[in-house]
């Protein structure tokens, strides 16, 4: 009887342990919903093995918000969590504190990461180096470098901001232009 109760107990402590680890998924809205406290940019901590910079830290609808989402695709999310690939400007940008933001659509086809970031002079000329192996894209004036290969975006102010996009939704050139002048309005000037 008494390991009959142990099971019983044991069960019952199983279940619910799995209930309470189980969240249920509120609805997606388009739009900047709030999201939980573990959720949102990821930003820079203050140790790096980059470079450095001024910390940049955005929310990641204040970046990009619900109408221009809407105009690049309107089934892109907010991601909860941005995790950067390796080597990806979005560890760079988390690297020397800047702030890093993705979004995603309910298939996992589409996805758009834009970072923003503002290095110290050093790091500025190193990212501005590598960038210059892509296409120049005189499109954004006199004040700005900006680089391109169709899937992404380099932007470099003359007040020493860097901020990148990434998306295939960049083959569109129209879509690149806008996200470019949006990341420019959002951009810190000296």
């Amino acid at each position: 009887m008494r390991a009959r109760t142990s099971v019983i107990a044991a069960t019952a402590l199983a279940l619910a342990l799995g209930v309470a680890g189980c969240s249920a998924q509120g609805q997606v809205t388009t739009g900047t919903p709030k999201p939980p406290a573990t959720a949102g940019p990821a930003t820079g901590g203050t140790t790096t093995t980059f470079g450095t910079g001024t910390s940049l830290v955005f929310e990641c609808d204040q970046l990009l918000d619900s109408t221009f989402l809407a105009q690049l695709d309107p089934g892109l999310t907010p991601d909860p969590v941005t995790t950067p690939d390796p080597g990806s400007s979005s560890e760079e940008a988390l690297a020397i504190k800047g702030t890093a933001c993705s979004w995603g659509d309910a298939s996992a086809q589409t996805t758009l990461v834009v970072t923003a970031a503002l290095p110290d002079t050093a790091t500025f000329a190193t990212l501005k180096s590598k960038a210059s192996t892509l296409t120049p894209d005189p499109e954004f004036g006199a004040f700005v470098s900006a680089y391109t290969d169709g899937t992404q975006l380099q932007l470099f102010t003359t007040d020493g901001a860097w901020a990148t996009a990434g998306s295939a939704l960049f083959a569109d050139p129209a879509k690149l232009t806008l996200i470019g002048q949006v990341l420019l309005e959002e951009m810190p000037a000296g």
